[in-house]
C-alpha cells in the first residue's frame, strides 16, 4: 500500500486507520520519518499526582493521588500550535504550553483504596486485547507475624492484598480477589504476571502460584493453584494413601505413626527434583555414576533453595 510522506496525510491516516496485530510500533517509527519531537516545555504546572506510566497503546496516562488512595487516569489531547509568519523558530509557544491541561484530559478518579489499605504505585498490568487494567492495593506488613496455616517462617505477612480489574475506557471495576495474611511481592509486578489472558500470582508466604483467568466480559476465573499440590487429584491420591496407612496400623503392621508435622515436599521442589533425577537418568548409563550426579546437583538445588529461602527472611 502507498504510504504518503505528507505529515497531514500520515496524521489523519493514523486516526482513522487501525494497524495489524503486531505492526503498531513499526508503524510508529515510519511516522516519525516526516516528524520528531523537536522541542522540549519545562516548568509545565502539572497536578499533584504520582504518575505511573502510559499503556501501551498510548491511549492513557495512569496516575495515582498523593494520598495513594485513589486512581487517576488521564486521556492525552495534545496541544496544536501553527504559526504564519516567515521565521517561527523566534516565537515562543502560547501560555497555555505550561499547563497540564493542555495536554491531557482527565477521565475519571476511580478510589481503590479502602480499610487502611494503599495503593501500590509500583504495580500495573495492562490487557491490551480489552484494555483492562490490574492494580493492586494492601494493608502495611507484619514482618515478626507466626507462620500460621502452612505458611513459611520467616516471610512478612499482609493482612489484606486486593487486585482491582478495571476497565480503562470508564474506570468500571469489573473484578477484584483478595488475598488475606498472605505476601506477594508487589513491587514493580514482580509478584504477579500476564501472559495474554492468563494471570500468575505467587505467594511467597504459602509457597504458591495462583493461576487465574480474564475473561472478556471481565470477570477474574480460579484455574489452578500449584504449590503444595501440583495436579487436581494429588490431595485425594495423598489423603487416600492416609487413610490407606491409617487402616494398616489400626490392623497392627505398624507401631507408630509418624508425627502430624512431617509432611512431603511441595508441589514445586518436587517437580524440580524429578527434572533434575529425569535429565540425570536420560545422561548416565552407569548406575553409580547417576547416583553421584545426582547427589552434586542435590547439593546444588539445597543450596539454592537456603539462599533464596534466607534472603526472604
Amino acid at each position: 500500500m502507498f504510504k504518503s510522506n505528507n505529515v497531514t496525510a500520515r496524521l489523519f491516516e493514523r486516526q482513522i486507520c487501525t494497524p495489524a496485530p503486531g505492526t503498531s510500533i513499526h508503524r510508529a517509527r515510519r511516522f516519525y520519518e516526516n516528524i520528531v519531537p523537536s522541542y522540549t516545555i519545562y516548568d509545565v504546572e502539572c497536578p499533584d499526582h504520582s504518575f505511573r506510566k502510559f499503556t501501551d497503546d498510548g491511549l492513557y496516562l495512569v496516575s495515582f493521588s498523593q494520598n495513594h488512595q485513589d486512581l487517576v487516569v488521564y486521556r492525552p489531547t495534545w496541544l496544536t500550535f501553527s504559526c504564519k509568519e516567515e521565521d517561527c523558530d523566534t516565537h515562543d509557544l502560547p501560555l497555555k504550553a505550561r499547563k497540564f491541561e493542555s495536554f491531557f484530559t482527565q477521565l475519571y478518579s476511580v478510589t481503590l483504596a479502602s480499610s487502611g489499605e494503599l495503593i501500590c504505585k509500583d504495580f500495573f498490568l495492562y490487557m491490551e486485547s480489552n484494555q483492562f487494567g490490574l492494580f493492586a492495593t494492601s494493608t502495611a506488613q507484619i514482618h515478626d507475624a507466626p507462620p500460621t496455616g502452612g505458611a513459611i517462617q520467616g516471610v512478612p505477612s499482609v493482612e489484606k492484598i486486593t487486585f482491582h480489574l478495571l476497565r480503562l475506557e470508564d474506570g468500571a471495576i469489573l473484578d477484584e480477589r483478595v488475598f488475606h495474611n498472605d505476601y506477594v511481592n508487589l513491587a514493580h509486578s514482580i509478584g504477579a504476571f500476564l501472559y495474554d489472558d492468563l494471570l500468575a500470582i505467587v505467594s511467597l508466604r504459602y509457597q504458591r502460584i495462583h493461576i487465574l483467568q480474564i475473561r472478556d466480559s471481565g470477570d477474574l476465573v480460579d484455574v489452578r493453584a500449584i504449590g503444595e499440590f501440583c495436579r487436581e487429584d494429588d490431595e485425594l491420591f495423598l489423603n487416600s494413601n492416609s487413610q490407606v496407612l491409617v487402616n494398616h496400623v489400626g490392623n497392627g503392621f505398624h507401631h507408630s505413626l509418624p508425627e502430624s508435622e512431617t509432611s512431603f515436599l511441595s508441589g514445586i521442589k518436587q517437580r524440580l527434583l524429578s527434572f533434575i533425577f529425569r535429565g540425570i537418568w536420560n545422561e548416565e548409563t552407569d548406575q553409580t555414576m547417576m547416583l553421584s550426579a545426582f547427589q552434586k546437583k542435590l547439593d546444588i538445588f539445597s543450596c539454592i533453595w537456603y539462599l533464596l529461602y534466607i534472603s526472604r527472611a
